[in-house]
C-alpha cells in the first residue's frame, strides 16, 4: 500500500550560504585588489603583498570548505573567529596602502553580513561592533569626512543584522522541516506496524491514504478498494445502517460517528471491524473524511462465548441446589443464585445486588431468635474478613441455623477468595448447602456409636472421651473426680440358665434402677458385658454412700416371666490423683479395686490400693521383660538331687528354670512361672527348659554309661500339656537329642491334671508310649479324684513339701503321708517326698515307706558340671 510522503525540499542553512558567500568574498577581494594593480601598474610594499598572501589562503580555504571539507572543523567557531580576524587585518592593511588604497567599508560590509550566519547571536553582535568600529577607526585615519563613513557605519550595522536574523530564520525554518520529516516517519512507522486500519478518504469515499494493516484485515489491496469502495464489501444486514452514518459524517461538518459492522474478507469469510469517523473536511491539511477501523472479530467471539458461558453458568447456578452467591471486598453481595434468593426472600439477584449481610440479617430478623441481627451478622462478616485478609479459603464449616426459622436445620459452608489479575484478594465466593439430612444421619450414627444398643446408656468409646474432658475440668477448678467402676456378680450363670433375652431384660432393668440411685449430674455408661462405671465430682466418702446405694438397688429382687432372681454387685472405686495421666490410668485402677472386691469375697466395695497396684504394674513390666529373656539368654537351668532314702544314692535329678533378669535380678520360678502362664511364655520357656533336659542328659549318659537309670525331671504346666504340638515337639526333642526315654520324667502338677481331666489322661497316654516316665507333683494340695487318679498313666507321686515339713509336729500331715503312701503302693507308684530339710524327716519318710527324698539337706539345686561330679564320684548323702 503506497504511502504519502513530504515533497523533499531543500532548505538551506546559515552554513551553506556562508560557505559559497565566504568564498565570493575572498573571490572579489582578490580580484579587486589584482585589478587595481595592473591597472596602475602598482608595486606592493611587503605589508600589501602579507595581505594579499593572506586573501589567496583565505580563498583557497573557502575554495575546499565549499567543495571537498564540508565538515564542522571548517566551522568551528574558534576557527572562524580567526578568520575573521586575519581577514579583517588583511583589508585592514590594504586600506592603509598608500600606492594602493582600498576602500575597506564595502569589504567590512561584506564579512558583517557574511559571518554571523554562522555564529552564536552574541559573539555575532559583537563581531559586528567590531567590524563597525574599526571601519571608522580606518575611515578616520584615512581622513573620510563624516557624512561618507557614517552611513557606511549604519550599513555595516544593519547588514550584519539581517544577516543575523536571515541565519535563525534558516535554522528555524530547517528545524520545522526535520520534525516535519520526523513526524512524518513516525506515523508511517505507526501506521505500518499497528493493527488498527487508518483511511483517509475525501468527501465522496475515495480513498486518498490508508496503511498497510487494510489489506492484512480484510484481504483487498489499494487499488482493489479504489476500484469496488468499502460499500462493496459491507455485509447486507449492516451496509444500509452504515451508509446513513457515512452520510450524516459527511455532511455534518466536525461531526463523529461510531459503528460496528461486519466486512467481508476477500477469502469469503466476514471480520467484524469497530468504526470511528472524523469529519476534516474543514482542515486544510487533511480536507476529508478520517477512519480508524479496528478489527473485534476475536473481541466478538470472545463475547459471544462469553455470553454462552454466562447463560450456561447462569443455570449451572440456578439449578445447583446449593446456595451460591458472591460478595466485593466491601461485602456486598455481586451474584447469586435463586435457590439463595428464594432462601432469603428476594425475587432476583438485582434485588439482593448490593445488599450486604447486614441488611439481609435485620431482614430475616426474628424476636425468638436465640441471638440478635447484629450479632449474627457480625459473625458472618468476621468470616468473610479472614478469607480476605488471609487469602485462605474457610472450608468444611458445618453449623446450625442462625434463625429461629432455620434453627432446625444444618448447613456446610465454604468461602473461597476471588482474585484478579494480581492475585490481589477481591471479593470472596461463598457456597452453603442444607446437609440436614445427612446431619440426622450422623448424628444418629454418632449416638449410636456413643451409646449401648441394649441399655441407651453411654458406651465405653462415650465414657472415655468424658472422661478425658472430665480429667481437664476437675484439673482446673482443682475438684474431686471419681470413678466407680461395678461388675455384677455371677452374672454369667443367669444367662447360662435363664437364656441370654432373660439376662439383657436384667441388664436393661438394672441400668434403670443405677441411674435413679444416682444424681442427675453424675455420669452413667455401661462398660461392656456386665460391667457398669459411673464417674461422679464426689469425694471417696460420697463415692462409697453413693455405691452403697448402687448395691442396694441392684439386689432387689428382679423378676421376669415368673421368674425371680437376685443379682449383687461388686464396686471398685478410685479417685483421680496427679498419677493419672491418661484417661485409661483412672478406669485401670477403679478396675483394679474392683477386682480386689472380687477376690475379697464379691458383693463389696473396695477402694483402689495403690500398693495392689504397684505389684500389678510391676508384673506388667516382668511380663514383657520375660519375653525377650529367651533370646538374650537370661534364663539358665539347675539340678537339684532326688536322693535314695534306703542308701543315700542319687537316682536322679529335678530340673528347675532360673531367671537372671539385668532389671530385677535373680527370679525365683515362684514369680515368674504364673507370669509366664498367664501370658501364654510358658509354652516356649517349657519346651526350651525339655531341650536342656535332654540334651544335658544325653550328654551324661555318653560320658558315664556306667551311671545307670538316673532321671531328670522336667515341670510341664497344664497349657504346655493342651498345645496342639506338645506331642510332637517332645517327641522330636527326644529323637534330636538321643536320651534315653525312660530317664526322662515329665512332672504334671495336681491341680492343672485335674483342670481338664479327659484331655490329660489322652495327652499323658501318648506321652507314655514314647518311653517318658510321668509323676504327679505337689499330690495332696488338690482335689484329685481317685478315679481319675486310677487313669492317670503315671509312675510317680510327689508329696508336697507342706506335708513334710509338719511330720514332726502335726498328726493330720503324718496321717495324710500314710494315706499318700498307701495309694501308692495300692496303685504300684514310686514315692518322692519334696522339702526334706531335717533327718528327722528322713527317719519319718522311711518309717512310712517313701522311697526318694529331694531338700536342701541333701543339696541345693546345682549346676550342671556341679551335678556331674555327682554322677562320676557316685556319691551318696548321709542319711543320719
Amino acid at each position: 500500500m503506497k504511502e504519502t510522503r513530504l515533497r523533499a525540499i531543500n532548505v538551506l542553512a546559515g552554513s551553506d550560504i556562508f560557505r559559497t558567500a565566504s568564498l565570493l568574498l575572498y573571490a572579489t577581494l582578490l580580484f579587486h585588489v589584482v585589478l587595481l594593480i595592473y591597472a596602475r601598474h602598482l608595486t606592493l610594499s611587503k605589508t600589501g603583498m602579507l595581505a594579499a598572501v593572506l586573501l589567496t589562503a583565505l580563498l583557497m580555504l573557502a575554495f575546499v570548505r565549499h567543495f571537498w571539507l564540508r565538515t564542522a572543523i571548517l566551522l568551528d567557531e574558534k576557527f572562524l573567529l580567526c578568520e575573521v580576524i586575519i581577514a579583517t587585518f588583511a583589508i585592514a592593511i590594504l586600506s592603509t596602502q598608500k600606492s594602493m588604497p582600498a576602500l575597506p567599508m564595502p569589504w567590512l560590509i561584506a564579512i558583517a553580513g557574511v559571518f554571523p550566519l554562522v555564529l552564536r547571536s552574541n559573539i555575532a553582535m559583537v563581531l559586528i561592533a567590531a567590524l563597525a568600529l574599526i571601519g571608522h577607526r580606518i575611515n578616520v585615519h584615512l581622513g573620510v569626512t563624516v557624512g561618507d563613513w557614517l552611513p557606511e557605519l549604519f550599513a555595516t550595522i544593519c547588514i550584519g543584522w539581517l544577516a543575523l536574523l536571515l541565519a535563525k530564520t534558516l535554522n528555524i525554518n530547517r528545524m520545522a522541516l526535520s520534525q516535519a520529516r520526523t513526524n512524518e516517519r513516525r506515523f508511517n512507522a505507526i501506521a505500518r506496524v499497528t493493527r488498527h486500519i487508518f483511511i483517509i478518504t475525501d468527501a465522496d469515499y475515495q480513498i486518498k491514504f490508508a496503511n498497510p494493516a487494510l489489506q492484512e484485515v480484510i484481504g483487498y489491496d489499494q487499488e482493489e478498494i479504489i476500484r469496488d469502495g468499502l460499500r462493496a464489501v459491507l455485509h447486507p444486514d449492516e451496509a444500509e445502517e452504515h451508509k446513513k452514518k457515512l452520510r450524516y459524517l459527511r455532511d455534518t461538518p466536525h461531526s463523529t460517528i461510531f459503528s460496528r459492522h461486519r466486512t467481508q474478507h476477500k477469502d469469503g469469510h466476514w471480520v467484524w471491524l469497530e468504526t470511528r469517523g472524523y469529519n476534516m473536511l474543514h482542515d486544510s491539511a487533511i480536507n476529508g473524511l478520517v477512519f480508524s477501523l479496528e478489527d473485534i472479530t476475536l473481541r466478538k467471539d470472545v463475547e459471544l462465548k462469553l455470553q454462552e458461558e454466562t447463560s450456561l453458568l447462569r443455570a449451572v447456578l440456578d439449578l445447583n441446589p446449593s446456595m451460591i452467591y458472591a460478595k466485593d471486598r466491601d461485602g456486598r453481595f455481586t451474584i447469586s443464585n435463586q435457590v439463595f434468593q428464594k432462601h432469603f426472600g428476594y425475587s432476583s439477584e438485582d434485588e439482593l445486588r448490593g445488599k450486604t449481610v447486614y441488611d439481609i440479617c435485620l431482614k430475616m430478623a426474628n424476636a425468638n431468635d436465640e441471638f440478635s441481627p447484629q450479632e449474627i451478622a457480625d459473625e458472618i462478616q468476621q468470616q468473610d474478613l479472614q478469607v480476605m485478609q488471609t487469602g485462605m479459603p474457610l472450608q468444611d464449616m458445618e453449623m446450625p441455623g442462625f434463625w429461629h426459622s432455620d434453627m432446625h436445620l444444618w448447613f456446610h459452608t465454604s468461602k473461597y477468595p476471588l482474585r484478579d489479575a494480581k492475585g490481589e484478594t477481591i471479593g470472596i465466593l461463598g457456597v452453603t448447602r442444607d446437609i440436614t439430612q445427612r446431619k440426622t444421619t450422623e448424628m444418629q450414627i454418632e449416638y449410636q456409636a456413643m451409646h449401648d444398643m441394649l441399655t441407651d446408656l453411654p458406651n465405653r468409646r462415650y465414657l472415655v472421651k468424658t472422661l478425658g474432658t472430665a480429667i481437664e475440668v476437675s484439673r482446673q477448678r482443682q475438684s474431686s473426680l471419681t470413678m466407680l467402676f461395678c461388675d455384677l456378680d455371677f452374672f454369667k450363670s443367669v444367662n447360662d440358665t435363664h437364656g441370654h433375652d432373660f439376662g439383657d431384660k436384667c441388664l436393661i432393668e438394672i441400668s434403670k434402677r443405677v441411674v435413679s440411685a444416682l444424681p442427675a449430674t453424675d455420669f452413667v455408661a455401661r462398660f461392656g458385658g456386665n460391667e457398669f462405671v459411673i464417674l461422679t465430682n464426689s469425694s471417696l466418702a460420697e463415692a462409697s454412700v453413693k455405691a452403697n446405694a448402687i448395691m442396694q438397688a441392684v439386689s432387689k429382687q428382679l423378676i421376669f416371666e415368673s421368674i425371680a432372681v437376685k443379682i449383687q454387685t461388686s464396686i471398685g472405686i478410685a479417685q483421680l490423683s496427679p498419677d493419672h495421666q491418661v484417661p485409661a490410668d483412672l478406669i485401670r485402677d477403679a478396675d483394679a479395686a474392683m477386682y480386689q472386691a472380687k477376690e475379697r469375697g464379691r458383693n463389696r466395695i473396695e477402694i483402689y490400693d495403690a500398693a495392689l497396684q504397684s505389684k500389678s504394674d510391676k508384673h506388667a513390666r516382668m511380663d514383657v521383660a520375660l519375653r525377650f529373656a529367651l533370646e538374650r539368654n537370661e534364663l539358665s537351668v539347675a539340678y537339684q538331687p532326688k536322693v535314695s532314702l534306703a542308701d543315700g544314692s542319687v537316682k536322679g535329678f529335678e530340673l528347675l528354670l532360673r531367671w537372671n533378669s539385668p532389671e530385677y535380678g535373680m527370679i525365683s520360678p515362684n514369680e515368674f512361672i504364673p507370669i509366664a502362664e498367664t501370658s501364654g511364655m510358658v509354652v516356649p520357656i517349657g519346651m526350651w527348659a525339655m531341650e536342656q533336659a535332654c540334651q544335658q542328659l544325653a550328654t551324661w549318659q555318653a560320658s558315664y554309661p556306667a551311671m545307670g537309670d538316673i532321671t531328670v525331671a522336667v515341670n510341664v504346666s497344664m497349657r504346655q500339656l493342651l498345645h496342639t504340638s506338645f506331642f510332637t515337639q517332645v517327641r522330636d526333642i527326644l529323637n534330636n537329642s538321643g536320651v534315653i526315654p525312660h530317664t526322662i520324667e515329665l512332672e504334671l502338677t495336681e491341680t492343672s491334671a485335674m483342670a481338664n481331666p479327659l484331655q490329660t489322661i489322652e495327652n499323658l497316654s501318648l506321652l507314655k508310649k514314647l518311653g517318658l516316665r510321668l509323676a504327679l507333683d505337689d499330690f495332696g494340695t488338690g482335689y484329685s479324684s481317685l478315679a481319675y487318679l486310677q487313669k492317670l498313666p503315671i509312675d510317680i507321686l510327689k508329696i508336697d513339701k507342706a506335708f513334710v515339713h509338719g511330720l514332726d509336729t502335726r498328726q493330720s500331715d503324718r496321717e495324710i503321708i500314710r494315706l499318700v503312701m498307701a495309694l501308692a503302693q495300692t496303685l504300684n507308684l514310686q514315692t518322692i517326698a519334696e522339702g526334706v530339710e531335717t533327718t528327722g524327716h528322713i527317719h519319718e519318710l522311711k518309717k512310712l515307706g517313701c522311697n526318694l527324698g529331694q531338700g536342701f539337706l541333701f543339696s541345693p539345686p546345682l549346676s550342671a558340671e556341679e551335678a556331674e561330679t555327682l554322677i562320676c564320684s557316685s556319691h551318696q548323702f548321709p542319711l543320719v
